[in-house]
């Protein structure tokens, strides 16, 4: 995917539903797309305009800031080689993050940065199992700091998550942070992604669509890819603000 907003294939218009959020799922190559190309691409299929008329800016805290026709639109942007996720949606602020799935020493890493409580539930799973589960925790906790625009600062790696929770596309609640709603979407395959939104995203349902690889030569023909709201995440195979 070059940075060209012309280049980003959306279906549009995406039908703009307060009980859903737009997360979009982009695979790249050696670098990063531009996440401003990319969120003007996705917020312009929500809306049925041209991308040029959303305007992307940033908070001190580094959180995207949607405008121009997006006014009202919250953002959030994450990625790591390979793949970038935008998540879009109208209910207050929502956060995503995204992280490759790799060998992690997960049980030590959990007892430095964890509570005691997540860090004894990691220890009990099976040793195979413990980097994706603390990769899950990881993205959940990111995800919850994008919410409130402050990443990890105060405390951020202790804020309770959803343990064992199955993938997802529906926002449910967190036990002991009532202040947020976490979905864990399937991703593709060797990535974990995490979604989150405030008390006014709970119960929405996320819409999870796959753009092309870049390195596909571009066929002007070609439909952009079909989607649902949890069929479209099922299809999938598997930072920043």
């Amino acid at each position: 995917m070059s940075s060209a907003v012309s280049d980003v294939c959306v279906p549009a218009p995406l039908p703009a539903r307060a009980d859903r959020v737009l997360v979009l799922l982009a695979r790249t190559a050696e670098r990063h797309p531009a996440g401003a190309a990319l969120l003007r691409a996705a917020a312009g299929a929500v809306l049925g305009v041209p991308p040029e008329e959303v305007l992307v800016g940033r908070e001190p805290s580094g959180r995207p800031v949607l405008g121009g026709a997006a006014r009202g639109l919250h953002a959030s942007v994450s990625h790591v080689p390979g793949l970038s996720a935008v998540a879009i949606g109208s209910r207050g602020p929502v956060g995503v993050d995204v992280e490759r799935l790799r060998a992690v020493p997960a049980a030590a890493l959990a007892r430095r940065w964890f509570g005691a409580r997540e860090a004894g539930w990691l220890a009990g799973r099976p040793e195979a199992e413990r980097p994706l589960q603390f990769l899950r925790m990881w993205t959940q906790k990111e995800a919850m700091g994008k919410v409130l625009g402050t990443g990890l600062s105060d405390g951020g790696l202790l804020r309770p998550v959803r343990l064992g929770a199955p993938a997802g596309t529906v926002l449910g609640p967190v036990p002991g942070s009532p202040r947020f709603y976490i979905a864990l979407p399937p991703a593709p395959e060797g990535f974990v992604l995490a979604v989150a939104g405030g008390p006014e995203a709970a119960g929405c349902r996320l819409e999870v669509l796959t753009l092309p690889p870049p390195a596909a030569p571009p066929d002007h023909g070609a439909a952009c890819p079909s989607r649902s709201a949890e069929s479209g995440a099922a299809r999938t195979s598997g930072s920043e603000a």
